[in-house]
């Protein structure tokens, strides 16, 4: 019954969004020229936050060339790879997916659909690594608006900083920084689109774009997301009658992992106005369903846990040009996040792989929880830039985010834990920063940068030395200052570019990390800022013969020194922990290599090599660390894809394009536990190959893709052998109507 709620739901969204559709194409049915990539010319001659001229985005069909934008933004001092994400609308792809094809960037699942997501970027992974949406911190927003849940759709490109991060970000960052890039462009678009796939997943989602010649404007990005995530996994089983784990293991099917979220992202506002070149209010609201199959540790299964979680999002964006004197430009943005999580462990049942259960005489699968979480994040970033002439760049950028978070849990039987529950917890951070870029000519730039971080932590700490627990409210405050300098230098008429970069910088816990997420996540308030030295050094090459065919070259290398490394490890319950290890080395490189044919073809491949290695020599007692020199555990070290597509043109219709491709992926196995400790245990090697094939009809209006992931079957595992989907299908059905 649900699933043909959720089938017919989503079967008459779709059919209603195509009739309100067609009835507004028909208003200028002529207003779609050949192909939805053309929708972006309109940029021409804008100019953006640092007076920089933005010339037009050339596209060609649907191969993206990439625009001016996003050359620029590659072209910087900083090691940052920018990707257009516009011409992967018609896949399946969600912004997650998107990120894993970027070289360096290895994207790590916990499951199908809706689970748990982190990011590892030169060797460092989860909250290493800051997400930004249009340079606004992510750091309060609700698990039902994560990367994983959002559309390629939603974003016009992704930048992918590797290492060091400008100051206009402001992050706390230490492996790097992504951020997203939305639509703020004026024009007027519809762009709806819906999916079906194995395992019941259906996606679904409405792009919707209106603007005046008198500069309102008005956006909305609406998304749904569901599936039973059925698929079969193999795993060791627990023996109810004996309690006993087995040594084997076999293949079973999940049985309580069902998912759903929904989205709806607003904006409105005005352009090109004398007292603002952008004014934007915007208001996102999400929610999710998220049961809960298995912990930490994929041998312990449950049957009745689960999670919801909805967040209210308000927003402000400013942009002035030009203020007060010429070459001053300031930017505002400011979101305020408010999200409540409950989490449900009532049932008094053990449950094994097999779907059988043994009643118990206590409330709980695991730790009896019926808790809610409302979480309060405020995060504002503003920047002021001013140039002098063509050569002389300054800015000044700060950000701040004030998290707070009230908690309850009606389950709790521990006096302690409960007294813990009601303390206040807080984490304020601010970031300060000062940056000065050079450019002398066209052949080279430099940035040289401050940062000064300042943070505010308050919240509950054990105190017991043993026995019961003693929690206390404590607070502690951290002062730091960061600094760095990139620069880059173009050789052979701009085709080989050159750039280094260094910076001392911090990463502040976070409150996932400080505060647990009260589930399987415990949270440790106690711990300190990890402080790191990033060394990066690249290499790129990019040139066009005779206007047909272009070469893509790119390679990079990198050194991190960190300490008071922050790693997180789980508990033989399935219990996750972070805490403040020591020293952390690591060094690596990333390689990419791409040809494309006109408009065509293309083909290419990565491959990445990250070594993160133990560096404390001496554990707490003062004794040799065994794990002296061990890799960290649960990174990934070697990785790579390979990747290919050829569209032929003219196919059953003048305007009718047929694009094939496919992508492989491969990682090489690596230890989830350290290598020196007991039985050597490691995620086992791993390959995969996904394909895909799009049909654009009338040039881009309509488009059917049909997908296949993982269509060899194989076992893929990323966080302590969690594993993920096998074989899958998907049909996704597009339409697109854009106005000049």
């Amino acid at each position: 019954m649900i699933r043909s709620n959720y089938m017919c739901r989503g079967i008459l969204a779709l059919c209603t969004l195509f009739i309100t559709t067609v009835a507004w194409a028909q208003h200028d049915s002529d207003s779609l020229r050949n192909d939805y990539s053309k929708s972006h010319l309109q940029d021409n001659s804008r100019t953006d936050l640092h007076g920089d001229k933005l010339k037009q985005v050339q596209h060609l069909d649907e191969v993206v060339v990439r625009g001016n934008q996003v050359k620029r933004v590659n072209s910087s001092a900083f090691n940052v790879l920018a990707v257009d994400t516009r011409r992967l609308r018609n896949t399946n792809l969600d912004l997650a997916h998107v990120l894993d094809r970027v070289p360096g960037v290895k994207v790590r699942e916990d499951g199908g659909l809706g689970s748990g997501t982190s990011i590892n970027l030169n060797g460092f992974a989860g909250k290493h690594v800051k997400l930004f949406i249009d340079g606004v911190p992510m750091d309060g927003g609700s698990s039902s608006f994560s990367i994983n849940n959002i559309p390629a759709s939603f974003a016009n490109r992704i930048e992918v900083y590797k290492g060091v991060v400008p100051v206009d970000f402001g992050g706390d960052a230490l492996g790097g920084a992504i951020n997203i890039v939305t639509d703020h462009s004026p024009h007027t678009y519809i762009d709806a689109s819906y999916s079906y796939g194995s395992f019941n997943t259906h996606r679904s989602n409405l792009s919707l774009g209106l603007s005046s010649k008198s500069g309102l404007t008005f956006r909305m990005n609406a998304y749904q997301n569901y599936s039973d995530n059925d698929y079969k996994v193999k795993t060791q089983w627990t023996d109810l009658s004996t309690n006993a784990v087995s040594n084997d293991e076999a293949w079973f099917r999940r049985f309580h992992d069902r998912y759903h979220n929904e989205a709806v992202v607003l904006q409105v506002g005005v352009v090109d106005k004398k007292w603002a070149d952008k004014l934007i209010f915007g208001l996102n609201y999400s929610h999710e369903y998220a049961q809960i199959q298995n912990a930490n540790l994929m041998k312990i299964v449950f049957g009745g846990k689960y999670r919801t979680a909805q967040g209210w999002t308000p927003s402000l964006l400013y942009e002035k040009r030009n203020l007060v004197i010429p070459g001053l430009n300031f930017r505002l943005s400011a979101r305020y996040d408010m999200v409540k999580t409950n989490n449900v462990d009532t049932l008094s049942r053990t449950y094994s792989w097999t779907g059988e259960y043994k009643v118990n005489a206590y409330q709980g699968e695991g730790v009896p929880t019926l808790a809610e979480f409302k979480g309060y994040t405020l995060a504002t970033v503003a920047n002021l830039t001013y140039h002098i002439g063509d050569q002389h760049f300054f800015t000044l950028n700060d950000t701040y985010t004030h998290y707070r978070r009230r908690t309850t849990n009606a389950a709790s039987n521990n006096v302690q834990s409960s007294a813990a529950t009601f303390m206040r917890r807080v984490n304020a951070k601010n970031t300060l920063g000062l940056s000065y870029k050079f450019i002398p000519n066209q052949h080279w730039n430099m940035v040289a940068f401050l940062k000064y971080y300042d943070s505010h932590v308050r919240g509950p700490v054990n105190v017991a030395s043993s026995g019961r627990a003693d929690y206390q409210e404590q607070e502690r405050s951290t002062k730091a200052l960061g600094y760095g300098v990139a620069g880059t230098y173009f050789l052979f008429h701009k085709d080989l570019q050159t750039k280094l970069s260094y910076e001392r910088t911090y990463h502040l816990p976070t409150d996932r990390e400080l505060f647990g997420d009260g589930d399987y996540e415990d949270g440790n308030a106690t711990l300190r800022p990890e402080k790191s030295d990033n060394l990066n050094f690249n290499l790129s090459y990019q040139h066009t013969f005779n206007d047909t065919h272009t070469l893509s070259v790119d390679a990079g290398f990198y050194y991190r020194y960190m300490q008071d490394y922050i790693i997180r490890t789980i508990g033989q319950k399935g219990v996750a922990v972070s805490s403040n290890h020591g020293k952390v080395q690591g060094m690596g490189m990333d390689l990419s290599l791409h040809y494309y044919y006109k408009d065509v073809a293309s083909i290419g491949g990565n491959l990445s090599i990250q070594n993160t290695r133990d560096k404390e020599r001496f554990n707490s007692i003062g004794a040799v660390s065994i794990t002296y020199g061990n890799r960290v555990p649960n990174l990934p070290y070697t990785f790579g894809g390979a990747d290919a597509s050829y569209t032929f043109k003219r196919v059953l219709g003048k305007d009718n394009r047929l694009t094939i491709g496919c992508d492989l992926r491969y990682i090489h196995k690596f230890y989830r536990s350290w290598s020196s400790e007991g039985a050597k245990l490691y995620v086992p090697e791993q390959l995969s190959c996904d394909a895909n094939l799009v049909y654009a009809i009338q040039g881009g209006r309509y488009n059917v893709s049909l997908e296949a992931n993982n269509f060899t079957n194989a076992l893929l595992y990323d966080n302590y052998s969690l594993q993920k989907p096998g074989r899958s299908f998907s049909i996704k059905f597009r339409y697109v109507f854009y106005k000049q």
